[in-house]
């Protein structure tokens, strides 16, 4: 059985390679994702993992690839948060990772965060993402495992903070939300309640 739900953009840590600054270019190197699992946490109904798929076809590069941005700490409201933007066409999946090429920026008043990722003093930052196609499986004394197997990098930050899925804390606005569709595997089938059930447990 299929369902639909609405979910907010979601985030995950990823890392920069700070060995790979080219000075002359003013680039480096991200690892957008890995695919790792991680624990997330509903207000609602509890725990469950969520797997994001590392393949060239769950993985929506377009919004990598014409450019989107470095951002500092997923502030979107304002240009003015821009640290740099994916170089076009550098997104890709490579062994199991997701990498791309990050163009910093060379405005001045920036030049102590971008001399901070070049000297790999700030090492944390994490990628913004909406899920389109959700696979949810039940599995008997673990907590349910879902698995995002269409999804979209749609920015990349730079974090003070790690981003920890397991101690999420809802803003005090109502973030922009997105359709995301939820289907069964073979080996489970979902009830018109569960579906409900996985909506209340997506949306964080």
């Amino acid at each position: 059985m299929h369902g639909t739900i609405r979910l907010p953009q979601l985030m995950r840590d990823v890392k920069v390679r700070a060995s790979s600054y080219d000075e002359d270019e003013h680039q480096i190197d991200v690892v957008f994702t890995t695919g790792a699992t991680v624990r997330r946490r509903s207000f609602v109904d509890g725990e469950f993992d969520e797997e994001l798929v590392v393949s060239g076809k769950a993985v929506r590069l377009d919004r990598l690839n014409r450019g989107a941005p470095l951002l500092d700490s997923h502030m979107a409201m304002s240009v003015e948060n821009i640290l740099g933007s994916v170089i076009p066409g550098s997104a890709r999946i490579a062994k199991g990772e997701g990498v791309a090429r990050i163009q910093l920026t060379r405005a001045p008043e920036k030049a102590g965060i971008v001399q901070s990722i070049r000297d790999g003093a700030i090492r944390s930052i994490s990628v913004g993402y909406k899920v389109h196609l959700m696979e949810r499986k039940e599995r008997r004394g673990q907590v349910p495992l879902h698995r995002a197997v269409d999804w979209e990098p749609m920015e990349i930050s730079v974090v003070p903070v790690p981003f920890d899925a397991g101690a999420q804390i809802r803003a005090d606005h109502s973030p922009e939300l997105f359709e995301c569709r939820v289907i069964a595997d073979r080996d489970t089938v979902l009830t018109r309640m569960q579906v409900r059930h996985a909506a209340r447990r997506l949306t964080i």
